[in-house]
């Protein structure tokens, strides 16, 4: 019985990339203390979780890049995750206020990008729909339920909802059956 194999051969990294990469990682270790250092003998507001939170976000999508799904689509979903985060973390450490309107935003921006990505090559980008199928089911739930906790600031959570949903609906009925079994292949158990 012959198997086919699916995921990409592991390269071998140079050695002055993992060189670069260690080095890096020592640079973000000294500056995450710095950081943390610094603001509790300062004091004032927490601005190193955004510092740190920052530096994850370069360490996690530009320096240490995922073996198996390495594609715009994941990465894309990755990047509008950790983006919404930061805001969010901007807006309750620093300046309160104005992320319960600009995070819909930002995050019907990034949906209508990955849709286009998606989109136009559906049958090559068919196999990497699950994390973009999981980004809006959970977009068309969390906003729902925060339109009615930030009732003054209901229409973009309205807009980035009804993207999410006609986002999700368009997907399910172009890929129809392939679907199902993306869903089993990443939920199957044995």
């Amino acid at each position: 019985m012959d198997f086919e194999i699916i995921y990409p051969k592991i390269k071998k990294q140079s050695l002055v990339m993992l060189r670069l990469r260690y080095i890096m990682g020592l640079v973000f270790i000294a500056a995450s203390v710095a950081c943390v250092a610094v603001n509790l003998a300062v004091g004032g507001k927490a601005w190193s979780v955004i510092a740190l939170w920052g530096m994850y976000m370069v360490w996690t999508l530009v320096l240490r890049q995922p073996l198996v799904e390495r594609n715009l689509i994941s990465q894309g979903v990755r990047l509008a995750v950790m983006t919404g985060i930061l805001l969010v973390l901007i807006d309750r450490l620093l300046y309160p206020g104005w992320a319960a309107f600009v995070v819909p935003i930002v995050s019907y921006a990034a949906l209508i990008v990955l849709a286009v990505l998606f989109f136009v090559n559906v049958s090559q980008q068919r196999h990497n729909v699950m994390p973009l199928i999981i980004l809006t089911a959970l977009v068309v739930v969390g906003s729902t339920v925060a339109m009615f906790v930030f009732s003054e600031t209901r229409w973009p959570m309205i807009v980035l909802a009804a993207t999410a949903a006609v986002l999700l609906i368009a997907t399910a009925l172009i890929l129809r059956e392939r679907l199902i079994s993306e869903i089993v292949k990443r939920f199957h158990i044995k």
